[in-house]
């Protein structure tokens, strides 16, 4: 109550004001003739005169949408397909950027490519390692036989593991590992493989009676207490231990070298196999080899191929040699 007695008193003062300032334009007194009193009577009569200021419209506040704002959904991106596509992921990082796989190559639909092995194992050791990796490929179309060496500290990725040497791949996966690490970084596809270590290798060499290896390049290295030396076009006959030491010396020319020699020693066990002398023990071969040589291949892969191998062993030249260079 008292709120509303103050707002009148408010009120009842401004317009008693309102008043006096519409009387003060009446006045007539002469004797308000001084400077300060004609000063205040113009003052007066021009707020009276004054034209009043419209008012100022503003504008109608905006009503806010009724419904909330839709935001927009964002586009989910692609997930980017691994290098790897197809095959199995690695396991470890490694330490350099791992290739994308080669394009499968084509071969004929009679081919069948078999992978052979020479390990280190030796009795006591435990483990082993791949010392000797080579593809044999028998195309019965074509009558030929093609070998490509791979050399055995080639730095590749290997499926499921990382990147590695290539002749840990069948230590720590088998077969099938290596299988795909030969799939993977060569597009060269693998349907069997075999296994021989050293004491097998001198014994198939020795049970057919040796062989005979012709040299196509000059070497000279020491191997089993002696220097032994080759020279280029010039054939020698090999018994088991010697024919090991000749794959596997590598003072002259590194690994690239052993391949070449590895390629000339399977031609010449090639041709002694498939000679009369080399058909008829082939029974005995094969006890000498049961305790010494691995394999996934069976009578039915390799049957087929005797006409084939019987028409390479006649004609060498259909042995065609091949190596995975430097330059890969």
């Amino acid at each position: 109550m008292k709120r509303v007695k103050y707002i009148l008193l408010i009120i009842g003062s401004a317009l008693v004001g309102a008043c006096s300032i519409a009387a003060a334009d009446q006045i007539q007194d002469p004797t308000l003739n001084g400077p300060l009193e004609t000063s205040v009577v113009a003052t007066v009569n021009a707020l009276n005169s004054a034209t009043p200021v419209p008012p100022i419209s503003l504008p109608a506040a905006t009503q806010s949408p009724s419904e909330p704002l839709v935001s927009p959904t964002p586009s989910i991106s692609p997930t980017p397909t691994p290098i790897w596509a197809d095959f199995p992921a690695p396991s470890r990082l490694s330490s350099t950027e791992i290739p994308p796989p080669m394009p499968e190559i084509t071969f004929g639909a009679d081919a069948v490519n078999i992978l052979l092995l020479g390990s280190d194992e030796r009795p006591g050791t435990g483990g082993f390692r791949t010392d000797t990796m080579m593809v044999v490929s028998i195309d019965p179309a074509q009558g030929t036989a093609t070998l490509i060496s791979f050399p055995r500290d080639l730095y590749v990725y290997i499926p499921g593991w990382r990147m590695d040497r290539i002749n840990t791949a069948m230590v720590r996966g088998g077969f099938v590992m290596t299988q795909q690490t030969i799939l993977y970084n060569f597009g060269i596809p693998v349907d069997g493989w075999a296994r021989v270590n050293f004491a097998g290798f001198i014994a198939a060499i020795d049970t057919l009676g040796g062989i005979t290896v012709e040299s196509t390049a000059y070497m000279s290295d020491e191997c089993r207490g002696e220097i032994l030396t080759y020279r280029s076009g010039v054939s020698y006959n090999m018994d088991g231990g010697a024919a090991l030491c000749y794959v596997r010396m590598r003072k002259s020319g590194g690994d690239f070298d052993r391949m070449r020699r590895q390629q000339e020693v399977v031609r010449a066990l090639f041709s002694k196999l498939l000679t009369i002398n080399g058909l008829v023990r082939i029974p005995q071969l094969y006890n000498q080899l049961y305790n010494t040589f691995v394999s996934d291949i069976d009578l039915t892969k390799l049957l087929p191929l005797v006409p084939t191998a019987v028409q390479i062993g006649a004609d060498p030249s259909r042995i065609r040699p091949f190596s995975i260079n430097r330059d890969l």
